[in-house]
């Protein structure tokens, strides 16, 4: 879940839903974030478009490709050699039943054996590009990406077409995470000479205002089955900052700004927010005009951006559904984690006096990133700050998906090159190796439960502290479970034949704990959490992302590429497996 490297599309070319058609050959253009930070992989159609002589021959090739690649998918289903992909993994949960249909089990197949080519991940946004810009093919692309990317990991084309899977989600005792896919581009969005937006409604406008739309939408579902009720809401909202202004390097110049004036705390870069850090942005900090990294257009927007957060969170107040900040690369995060700080310590603290008004707490949520070198710092540093400040804090912990970028960026910028990197730092903010990474998860969510359980004994008036752990990782989420019961804020429940019990967890800890996995990805695990979980509300919640189709190109790209090394590590070859199996259950019994 992480939420987390993202493709972007520019937010001053995309299409909103409202629009009536999204011509890509005339105003796409994608990028991939990968290591060689800065590569295009596609550009105006002016550079793409072929003769009208000669485009018949690669029609016919990308039209057998196509074909080939969903061809080969559902052919090895049956194939000796998929069938010798045996998961040796005793952790994992092998069973072979499936309450999914025949046809979702055989999409998941292909696009997991898809995923399983290198050579594929890494071209596909070129090969979207290439593909959606000649005739007739693009629409057999389109046709084809919808069929099965598209329905693998997005939830709809908009909010309300996805009460469907909401309602099928909470069917299976799951949640949902609200994720509006518009993004960005990462280059288009920082690039001092793009043109300013001249609309009377822009698009970073419209898309603040499609998530107060979520909220609505996430709001009147769960009121529709809990009547209202305060607790056990679990249709959340996702937001991402770089979205929500007109040019992200507003954001980027911010953190340089206070990465210069920020008092030094032992915490490594992106280091940690203070209650000052937004004070440049209402004249209570004296602007540097003399080549500071803020200038005048950024002091207004990101005024604007914190007025629209803040617009953005009081709606989500008012109909009590729980805001999850997404974090993002670090260049970003100082400034992404100040505007954090200023929400929490407004909307976390005592419910309001109106009784109409869901009391949820907390209400807002950050996202901490394990393999940054400085979470354990960090993440000491907030729960002071939140005991000191009387609020709640709501803490999303993901591992994190940039860690190749942070690495190049860095590299990049120690070779005097154009990079994005504002560490001051000689190293990387990332740790060195994954097992470190692990290590800082582990230890981050052992924490947070001995929190969790200090909170509950406190016996006060809300929670004060409440968990998103988003992990797809087996590992971690049993020493989650194991840690509740260690803790004594659960208990585990032996059941007869069975190697593991049920964890039993009460409504304290229901409010404050939750385990999120991304849509479409490691069903199996997701499974396994709701089967071995017990609770008057779903434990286990999915992040589910929408827009159309010409909107959620990017994240489908991205959502290959940025998970490669995951997918790499095998998670793309047991979900096959697990696909694989469940259709031979179907067929055969």
């Amino acid at each position: 879940m992480s939420s987390s490297s993202f493709l972007r599309i520019t937010g001053r070319i995309v299409r909103l839903p409202c629009s009536r058609q999204w011509t890509l050959s005339r105003t796409s253009r994608i990028y991939a974030g990968t290591s060689n930070i800065g590569q295009r992989w596609a550009s105006s159609a002016s550079s793409t478009s072929l003769p009208r002589a000669s485009w018949r021959r690669p029609q016919i090739f990308v039209a057998g490709g196509l074909l080939l690649l969903i061809g080969v998918g559902t052919s090895n289903i049956f194939s000796p050699t998929i069938r010798a992909d045996s998961d040796d993994n005793e952790d994992k949960d092998n069973s072979t039943k499936s309450s999914d249909s025949l046809s979702s089990l055989i999409r998941s197949y292909i696009v997991y054996s898809l995923c399983s080519i290198p050579a594929l991940v890494d071209s596909a946004p070129t090969l979207l590009q290439a593909f959606t810009n000649i005739p007739v093919i693009g629409n057999i692309t389109e046709g084809l990406v919808r069929v099965t990317f598209f329905n693998q990991f997005v939830g709809g084309d908009t909010a309300a077409g996805t009460i469907p899977l909401l309602r099928a989600l909470r069917l299976s005792n799951k949640g949902a995470l609200f994720a509006y896919s518009i993004e960005v581009d990462e280059h288009e969005a920082t690039a001092h000479s793009a043109k300013k937006q001249k609309s009377a409604d822009p698009t970073h406008k419209r898309i603040v205002n499609e998530m107060i739309r979520s909220i609505d939408v996430a709001a009147d579902f769960e009121d529709g089955i809990l009547k209202g009720a305060p607790t056990g809401r679990r249709t959340w909202v996702a937001v991402k900052m770089t979205a929500l202004l007109p040019d992200a390097q507003s954001l980027i110049n911010l953190s340089k700004f206070l990465i210069d004036t920020r008092t030094p705390l032992p915490v490594p870069f992106p280091g940690c927010p203070r209650s000052t850090d937004l004070d440049v942005l209402y004249g209570r900090h004296k602007l540097n005009r003399n080549g500071g990294p803020l200038s005048d257009d950024d002091v207004i927007a990101l005024r604007e951006l914190h007025q629209d957060l803040r617009r953005i969170c009081a709606r989500a107040q008012q109909r009590g559904v729980k805001i999850i900040l997404d974090a993002e690369y670090s260049w970003y995060q100082p400034a992404i984690d100040a505007l954090q700080l200023s929400l929490m310590r407004e909307f976390n603290t005592t419910a309001s006096k109106d009784l109409s008004i869901p009391n949820v707490q907390p209400l807002i949520y950050g996202t901490f990133q394990a393999y940054l070198r400085r979470t354990p710092a960090y993440l000491e540093e907030a729960f002071k700050d939140a005991q000191m400040h009387n609020y709640s804090l709501g803490v999303k912990l993901v591992r994190g998906a940039y860690h190749p970028h942070e690495v190049a960026a860095l590299k990049e910028k120690k070779k005097g090159k154009l990079s994005f990197s504002i560490t001051p730092e000689s190293q990387p903010p990332v740790w060195s190796t994954k097992d470190e990474t692990d290590r800082c998860y582990d230890g981050c969510l052992k924490k947070l439960i001995v929190g969790i359980k200090d909170d509950i004994q406190s016996n006060g008036p809300q929670p004060m502290l409440g968990v998103l752990f988003g992990t797809h990782n087996w590992s971690s989420s049993r020493l989650i479970l194991s840690e509740l019961v260690r803790n004594g804020v659960a208990r585990e429940e032996r059941v007869e034949g069975e190697r593991e019990g049920v964890v039993v967890v009460g409504n304290e800890v229901t409010e404050r704990v939750t385990l999120g996995q991304l849509y479409g990805m490691n069903d199996a695990l997701s499974d396994y959490l709701v089967r071995r979980t017990s609770s008057s509300a779903p434990l286990v919640i999915k992040y589910v992302p929408y827009g159309a189709l010409s909107e959620v190109m990017p994240y489908l790209s991205r959502r290959a590429i940025e998970n490669k090394s995951v997918l790499g590590n095998g998670t793309a070859r047991e979900e096959r497996i697990r696909a694989r199996k469940a259709i031979v259950g179907k067929l055969f019994g």
